[in-house]
């Protein structure tokens, strides 16, 4: 199993030129199989890194669907998916009203809308979600691959801070032993004071999520829109003094792509 890092932004996609090592593109990422199976989860803007391995026929699985997680999803038009899966429910008529004048002057092209309730078998890849604290609602995803007992983890919305107890510890029993973990770490601890049911987490947070969840890898993502190079470097090498394996993926290089041990 491989995994591609479209892009790692939250909230809305930025340009400049402090922000071009770790991009301006916000969540997107591509699962692929052994067997060539391909799963991508969300489809931010960060997209457009990863359409060009994206083959006609793949499975694209929405977290939730706020702008900034389905705002590059007319890039998939040449290979739109076979199927696009919100276990929640409603996605044909929520992404209809993206693809609709005068939002978008294409119409929504045809696809299967399947809403599986504990899990969803793609190929040699197994799904399974679980609800964490969001505005609107979010879900984790953890996908699976029964031939080489590869797991990957995506956690890119989550508030840490406003999950109970026994939701944290649901979340860990979910997560646990993954060969690699992507979290939210939108802000930094003296930052999170100030945005408390914003619905994000802090690389402090991340950190300690993967200890308790003994993942092999962490990939800090969602990072705040100003968030510059500069800055994420900073954050990646205080992540990883905690937490050897821990990084802020870039997209321009080979962090951004994980292979997965066979």
């Amino acid at each position: 199993m491989k995994v591609y890092l479209g892009g790692a932004r939250g909230s809305v996609p930025v340009s400049g030129a402090d922000k071009i090592k770790y991009g301006g593109e916000t969540f997107a990422l591509l699962v692929e199989g052994g067997a060539g199976e391909q799963i991508l989860v969300d489809a931010g803007s960060g997209i457009q890194r990863v359409v060009d391995r994206v083959r006609p026929g793949a499975t694209l699985f929405f977290t939730h669907t706020h702008l900034d997680h389905l705002i590059g999803l007319p890039l998939l038009g040449g290979v739109w998916p076979r199927q696009l899966v919100s276990p929640r429910g409603g996605l044909s008529a929520i992404l209809s009203r993206v693809f609709s004048p005068p939002v978008w002057p294409v119409e929504l092209p045809a696809g299967d809308y399947p809403e599986p309730r504990t899990s969803l078998t793609v190929g040699g890849l197994r799904l399974r979600w679980q609800e964490v604290a969001h505005p609107d609602g979010c879900l984790a995803v953890r996908v699976d691959e029964a031939a080489t007992g590869a797991a990957v983890v995506v956690a890119t919305d989550i508030e840490w801070g406003a999950m109970t107890p026994d939701a944290q510890d649901a979340f860990v029993a979910f997560a646990h032993q993954a060969d690699l973990l992507l979290f939210d770490a939108h802000y930094t601890p003296e930052e999170y004071a100030q945005y408390h049911g914003w619905g994000h987490s802090t690389w402090t947070d991340a950190v300690a999520v993967a200890r308790r969840c003994s993942v092999k890898k962490l990939w800090l993502v969602h990072h705040a829109p100003e968030r510059t190079d500069a800055q994420l470097d900073q954050l990646s090498a205080l992540a990883a003094a905690e937490f050897p394996g821990a990084i802020c993926p870039t997209v321009q290089t080979a962090d951004a792509v994980f292979n997965m041990p066979e």
